[in-house]
C-alpha cells in the first residue's frame, strides 16, 4: 500500500520562502527571549534555541502565506513554539528522560522543581505574547490548544499499563497531546490571513489529522525501526508499558488464547529479551507491521483529503507541498521489517 500517488503536481515555489521565514523566525524567537525574567533566561534560551524541526511555525506560515501580515505570522509562530517547548520540558520531567536532541535534559541540570517552573513560565509568556494581537482570537486558539495538550498528557499517563483501551481512545489521546497544537498552528495562520470560516475550521482539522499521523509514525518506528537509521532510542514505549498502535492492533486481531498470552506478557514488570522476542513473534504471526502501515496510510489519506477540500488555492498548494515532503518518511516506513521489533533489545 502506498500513498505517494495521492500527491498532485505542485511547483516548488515555497522552499525559499519557508527557509527565509524560518531564518526570520529564529532571529525573532531569540530576540523575544530578552523579555524572560533573568533567573530563567539562561535555561529558557537553552531549551528554546536548541533547534528542532519547527513544524508548527512552518505550518502557521504556510497556512497564512502570502496574504497574512508577515510580522503577525512570525509572532504567532513564536507563541505556538513556546507552548510546544514548554510541553517538552514537562514531558521530559514526567518521562524522566535523560536526553533531548542529544543533550542532557534541562531537569537534570537545574532540578525537577525548577524545570517545572521553567515550563510554566514559558507557557505563561506565550499567552502573554498572544494578547498583543488586535483581538483575543489568537489567545483563544492558543489557550485551547494548550489545555488540550495538557489533557492529552494526563490521558496518556493514565493509560500506562492499560491495554484495554480502544484504538479510538488511543487516537483521541494523540489528537489532544499532539494534534491540537498542530491544528492551532494551521488555524492561526489561516485566521491571520483572513481565510473564510470553512477554511479556518478545516485548517484546524488538517493540523489535528497531521499531528495524529506524526505520532502514529513515531509509534511504528519505536516498535519496528532500527536505531542505526532512525537516529533515536527505540523500544521505549514497550518498555514503559505504553499502549501504542502496534500493541493495540495485535490485541484487536489475535485469537482468544493468544490474547491471554499477550496480555500476560505485557502486564509483567520485567521486559526481558525473551519476552520481547515472544511479542515480536506475535507481531509476525498477525502481520502487525502491515496493519500499522495500512492504518497510517488511512489517516494520511484523510489529511490529504482535508487539504484538497480547502477553498484557498494558495494555502492548498502550500500545504500540499509540505505534505509532499513527508514522502521520504513514508518511503522509510516501507523499508521496515517485522523482525526489527525493538531491535535494540533483540
Amino acid at each position: 500500500m502506498t500513498i505517494l500517488n495521492h500527491f498532485p503536481s505542485v511547483h516548488n515555489t515555497q522552499t525559499k520562502s519557508v527557509e527565509s521565514f524560518l531564518l526570520d523566525f529564529e532571529s525573532a524567537l531569540e530576540d523575544s527571549l530578552s523579555c524572560i525574567d533573568k533567573p530563567l533566561l539562561s535555561s529558557a534560551r537553552e531549551v528554546v534555541l536548541c533547534g528542532g524541526k519547527r513544524y508548527r511555525p512552518t505550518l502557521c506560515f504556510l497556512s497564512g502565506y502570502p496574504h497574512g501580515n508577515f510580522n503577525d505570522l512570525v509572532k504567532a509562530s513564536i507563541v505556538i513554539e513556546l507552548v510546544h517547548v514548554a510541553s517538552l520540558v514537562h514531558d521530559d520531567v514526567l518521562d524522566n528522560a535523560q536526553q533531548r536532541r542529544g543533550n542532557l535534559t534541562i531537569h537534570n541540570k537545574i532540578g525537577i522543581n525548577n524545570a517545572i517552573l521553567l515550563g510554566d513560565s514559558l507557557f505563561s509568556y506565550a499567552l502573554e505574547l498572544s494578547t498583543e494581537f488586535q483581538d483575543n482570537m489568537v489567545c483563544k486558539i492558543v489557550s485551547r490548544a494548550t489545555r488540550k495538550t495538557c489533557s492529552g498528557e494526563i490521558a496518556q499517563n493514565s493509560s500506562i499499563g492499560n491495554f484495554g483501551i480502544t484504538i479510538k481512545q488511543y487516537e483521541q489521546i494523540l489528537s489532544d497531546k499532539t494534534g491540537y497544537l498542530f491544528g492551532a498552528s494551521c488555524k492561526l495562520g489561516g485566521t491571520l490571513s483572513g481565510v473564510d470560516s470553512f477554511d479556518q475550521a478545516n485548517l484546524e482539522s488538517i493540523g489535528i489529522s497531521l499531528g495524529i499521523c506524526y505520532q502514529i509514525f513515531d509509534d511504528i518506528i519505536d516498535a519496528f525501526g532500527n536505531e542505526s537509521n532512525s537516529g533515536k532510542s527505540l523500544g521505549t514505549d514497550f518498555l514503559s508499558s505504553k499502549p501504542t498502535l502496534p500493541i493495540l492492533l495485535l490485541l484487536e486481531c489475535c485469537n482468544k488464547n493468544d490474547h491471554l498470552k499477550i496480555t500476560n506478557l505485557l502486564s509483567t514488570s520485567s521486559k526481558s529479551n525473551f519476552r520481547v522476542q515472544e511479542v515480536s513473534s506475535f507481531f509476525e504471526q498477525y502481520d502487525i507491521l502491515n496493519k500499522c502501515l495500512a492504518h497510517f496510510n488511512n489517516n494520511f489519506d484523510r489529511t490529504i483529503f482535508l487539504i484538497n477540500s480547502l477553498n484557498s488555492v494558495v494555502v492548498k498548494d502550500n500545504l500540499t507541498q509540505f505534505i509532499s515532503s513527508f514522502s521520504k518518511k513514508v518511503k522509510f516506513l516501507n523499508t521496515l521489517k517485522q523482525s526489527n521489533f525493538l531491535a535494540v533489545h533483540s
